[in-house]
């Protein structure tokens, strides 16, 4: 007897189209993108079959399941890391520079050629050494403005308080720095600003008077240069009114009524404590505490600030600050028997001077004739008192080296060791601060080093030779 198969009645058609799906997966893709990118005409829901006891499609979760990547392109994925965390590896990152410097002078100590197998490996360790730092300080970077962010507020309060119209510009709010640099400007520009629009501009009917426009402008800006992040506050208000600083100065007992002082010197007395152009007090200025704390707070960050100023046409404050506070390169050098760093960023050239090029001036100074002009010399190991006598100019180096605003002076040195990427380590947290001397580092071989603060030496140099510079160049 021959069996017949089962009897297997047909699946209707809904069952079958429940049990497999057909489904254009790319042309569910290409219409999700193309709602993804703002298509008119929406795109229509793609259609399945389902049993009737089952959920409704879910046709928006597969699509928003698609948008996702999209978005996800769009913002940059982040994480959040504890910022003790992230000090403790650029800790990390300064003991590795300086146990690279120290395997290094082991190397060279030991009488190894440098084409020798250990001299590369250690050329590729101090490469790595350098991009692992690299790397870790952009971690900390962070850009400018979140403390420009907060100016354009300020800037309308101290406006309506004083009755100014005032129009704030700010520049360079991309620019990146370390993150304790951004958390400690915050003080020092809140207080720039509000003294650029109480004493820089004019009122109104002022500005109208000397044929300007009644709105002052403000200006911010940060900008990178030589290493360096440049930070400026400029007003065009009338500027500083030099005779009105000078008589205040007198009157505080600041300086003697006779005393002769370059317009420079007479625009740094703002920073002197104590010191206030307003003729009243109030909830703005006039209290006596203000630009000198302004002026310590950049010291403490290892910067600097300046002044330029024009009659008539407004003022500028300009501070220069280190991008990082943690490493940088520095050329290091012998003199008295001492190593020192100089920040390779500030020189401009090294010299071997000669006799006839170098003029003494009355005080024990003296110049430098480079290329028919003349810059002070400054001689660093009596300067800091490493030695009493005077270095013959042939017997040493010299280093040209350009502080902010272009002045320029000439460094007086035994040798020069070499270049160096040393890490900074505060000297007047550690100690207490030195004239002359920005921080401290630890060399390869154990040795304490310090590292010269050239705009201070820049400075001093003008400040004690520029008259006489002035005469002997004419």
């Amino acid at each position: 007897m021959i069996r017949s198969p089962p009897f297997s009645p047909p699946r209707p058609p809904a069952a079958e189209a429940a049990a497999e799906p057909e489904l254009d997966i790319s042309a569910l893709i290409a219409k999700a993108q193309e709602a993804a990118v703002g298509d008119p005409k929406p795109a229509p829901e793609p259609m399945t079959a389902a049993a009737p006891d089952a959920p409704a499609p879910a046709a928006q979760p597969a699509k928003a399941a698609v948008q996702a990547p999209a978005a996800a392109a769009q913002a940059a994925p982040t994480i959040r890391v504890d910022l003790d965390r992230v000090d403790r590896l650029i800790d990390l990152v300064g003991e590795l520079v300086i146990n690279q410097a120290m395997l290094a002078q082991r190397v060279t100590e030991a009488g190894l050629a440098r084409a020798s197998s250990v001299a590369m490996g250690l050329d590729e360790l101090e490469q790595l050494t350098r991009e692992i730092q690299d790397s870790v300080m952009a971690i900390r970077a962070q850009p400018v403005k979140s403390v420009f962010q907060r100016m354009p507020r300020l800037a309308r309060e101290v406006a309506s308080a004083t009755g100014k119209q005032v129009r704030l510009i700010t520049e360079g709010e991309g620019t990146e720095v370390d993150k304790t640099v951004i958390e400690r400007l915050a003080d020092p520009l809140t207080h720039m600003i509000r003294n650029a629009i109480d004493h820089g501009l004019e009122k109104p009917e002022k500005r109208k008077e000397s044929g300007k426009d009644p709105e002052g402008v403000v200006r911010l800006s940060a900008l990178h240069r030589s290493g360096r992040i440049v930070i400026e506050v400029a007003d065009d208000g009338a500027g500083i009114n030099r005779e009105r600083v000078k008589q205040i100065a007198i009157d505080k007992g600041l300086i003697a009524p006779d005393a002769a002082l370059t317009d420079e010197e007479t625009d740094n007395l703002i920073f002197a404590p104590g010191f206030s152009t307003a003729s009243e007090v109030s909830d703005i200025s006039g209290r006596g505490v203000g630009m000198d704390v302004v002026k310590r707070s950049i010291q403490e960050l290892g910067g600097r600030i300046s002044i330029t100023s024009r009659p008539g046409l407004g003022s500028t404050f300009t501070m220069s600050l280190p991008l990082t506070l943690a490493v940088l390169d520095g050329m290091v050098v012998s003199s008295g028997e001492q190593t020192l760093v100089a920040p390779l960023t500030a020189i401009v050239e090294t010299l071997q001077p000669k006799s006839v090029e170098v003029h003494a001036l009355g005080g024990g100074a003296r110049v430098i004739s480079i290329r028919g002009s003349y810059v002070p010399l400054v001689d660093v190991g009596l300067s800091l008192g490493y030695r009493t006598e005077p270095l013959e100019p042939e017997e040493g180096v010299a280093l040209l080296i350009e502080g902010e605003g272009g002045a320029r002076a000439v460094l007086l040195v035994d040798a020069i060791q070499g270049q160096r990427q040393v890490v900074i380590k505060s000297l007047e947290a550690n100690y207490r601060r030195v004239p002359g001397i920005a921080a401290a580092t630890i060399l390869g071989d154990g040795r304490v080093a310090l590292i010269l603060d050239i705009d201070a030496l820049v400075a001093a140099s003008r400040t004690t030779e520029a008259p006489r510079l002035m005469q002997a160049a004419g």
